[in-house]
């Protein structure tokens, strides 16, 4: 459900309601995204999914976004991130936040399945998440790792430097 509003205090004058199984789905691997409010919702400002990642799940590579933050809240289970050069397990009502340029990354080494929201701002980065759905289902199977730094790079993303979380 959509709703349009008073233009006048500087916003886009609109708003939405979703309920638990609405908004747009991304499948990958062990991993499913659901965008609750997307960049159409915001004129770009920022983006809400909700997601959830299954247990054993290795998550994305680390990595650094060059042009957007991004906030994750876990709502059940646990995720273990790296936010810089330390790492962390995040259980369910505790956040964490990753700004622009901060090498991060987060796994699930739980045998449970871990659901969590995560903010973008500005939004545009569910466009690579699409995309890499794109390319599975494409091939069938996760796109090599030079597709993949190509596609992360289209989506201002790098490869992070990999740091021993035994020393951390």
């Amino acid at each position: 459900m959509s709703f349009e509003r008073y233009l006048g205090m500087g916003g886009a004058g609109r708003g939405t309601f979703l309920g638990q199984d609405e908004g747009a789905l991304i499948e990958l691997p062990g991993w499913r995204l659901r965008i609750k409010v997307s960049a159409s919702d915001t004129a770009g400002a920022m983006t809400l999914i909700e997601a959830r990642m299954d247990g054993g799940h290795a998550g994305p590579a680390e990595h650094i976004h060059s042009g957007h933050d991004e906030a994750f809240f876990v709502i059940a289970g646990q995720l273990k991130f790296r936010i810089g050069d330390g790492y962390r397990t995040a259980v369910a009502g505790e956040s964490v936040f990753a700004s622009r340029g901060l090498a991060h990354g987060f796994s699930n080494p739980q045998s449970e399945e871990a659901r969590y929201l995560v903010a973008l701002t500005p939004s545009g980065y569910e466009f690579y998440f699409e995309r890499l759905a794109g390319l599975i289902r494409k091939h069938g199977t996760m796109p090599s790792q030079e597709e993949l730094v190509r596609l992360m790079a289209e989506h201002g993303t790098f490869l992070a430097a990999i740091v021993d979380s035994q020393s951390c």
